[in-house]
């Protein structure tokens, strides 16, 4: 984005002074009651009511801190029928941005949010009870969900469109207060969706001195498919654990106090991958994993939301290609990222991780 751009964007927001016409909006979605465990999609339409002009929009996406929680997810972004990638995006004279959303509440805790003159999930203060008083009983059967998604126009007219998202959760069918941590992770293959089962290997040369690691899936990945369109939502990535053990020479924790490390990966809630599929190859954007560390040896049934993980971070932007195209079912995917220097923060960690090359490796049938 261009220096004079990002003036005029500024601009909208009282910061600084541009010369260009602005404009800026703000309008609400709203998703209705829904319970945990369902979710409803809505398609929020943005026209074009140029007569002749084009519109350009630089991107479109949730603003920061705008989807607290990870309530709501953009399915795919399209102009008029037809998906695009969510940048970079041209909108015809008289044709519509249509942002595909769904709403799945995640749990009953409502949303800390001020926006749209509306504050929601502001902490009560305690109050003092008198003799005999009983506290009053917390009303957990229902919370109020927020989002925002921002539309950064660049031409004719630069300016901003805020699309605020509410939705109210409840109890589900069966009593349910939250969705499981892995989220949902049955696939039934069809026209719709393509589901991959097979080897997750994880390579880290820097720890691992025997080379990749085989690691155990949580079930099957479902990728969504739409003509040559595939998306991947991260929420519904199937978690798998890594345990590392030994802290003597040579070991992967050589030199570190503890003798054993598990470290859990799963998808970023209401992350969406987007990219393409030509029948034979998967090439993906935005990938978001979610890395958390525990100190010792735990089991998968202890990878919980209630999992207490002394690191907590997340690897986002990344990318997924095809290392071996799809053959009579068997493909080969590929995702290399490099940690930073300190990638969580926490210094123990960060010692014998940080800096680290991680070649992620899907080796199996994709039907």
């Amino acid at each position: 984005m261009s220096i004079l751009r990002t003036y005029c964007i500024l601009g909208l927001f009282g910061l600084v002074g541009c010369s260009s016409n602005q404009f800026s909006s703000f309008q609400v979605e709203v998703f209705g009651e829904i319970p945990i465990t369902q979710s409803v999609t809505k398609t929020i339409s943005l026209r074009n009511t140029e007569s002749r002009a084009v519109q350009q929009l630089l991107d479109v996406g949730f603003a920061a801190s705008g989807n607290e929680g990870g309530h709501f997810r953009i399915e795919k972004v399209m102009v008029g029928g037809r998906v695009v990638q969510p940048h970079d995006i041209k909108v015809p004279p008289g044709s519509s941005l249509n942002v595909e959303v769904t709403y799945q509440p995640r749990d009953l805790e409502t949303t800390r949010a001020s926006y749209g003159n509306v504050q929601t999930g502001q902490t009560v203060r305690a109050q003092p009870l008198n003799p005999g008083e009983k506290a009053p009983t917390l009303d957990k059967t229902h919370a109020i969900h927020r989002g925002l998604i921002m539309a950064i126009y660049d031409g004719p007219t630069s300016g901003i469109v805020e699309v605020e998202l509410r939705g109210d959760a409840v109890a589900g069918p069966n009593g349910e207060m939250a969705l499981p941590e892995a989220g949902k992770i049955d696939c039934i293959p069809d026209g719709t969706l393509a589901c991959f089962s097979g080897k997750f290997l994880i390579d880290i040369p820097k720890l691992l001195s025997g080379g990749p690691m085989e690691l155990e899936m949580g079930g099957p990945i479902p990728f969504h498919l739409s003509g040559s369109q595939v998306q991947l939502h991260m929420d519904e990535f199937p978690p798998v654990l890594l345990l590392l053990k030994g802290n003597g020479p040579g070991e992967p924790l050589e030199g570190q106090p503890v003798p054993a490390v598990s470290i859990v990966i799963s998808g970023v809630p209401a992350v969406t991958a987007t990219g393409d599929f030509d029948g034979s190859r998967i090439e993906l954007s935005d990938v978001g994993f979610r890395v958390r560390v525990v100190v010792g040896k735990i089991g998968r049934d202890q990878m919980g939301a209630s999992m207490p993980s002394i690191v907590d971070f997340k690897l986002e932007m990344l990318k997924m290609t095809t290392k071996q195209p799809l053959t009579d079912g068997h493909i080969v995917m590929e995702l290399r990222t490099k940690l930073s220097s300190k990638p969580s923060g926490n210094p123990i960690f960060d010692e014998f991780l940080g800096g680290a090359d991680i070649i992620v490796t899907l080796d199996g049938e994709l039907l």
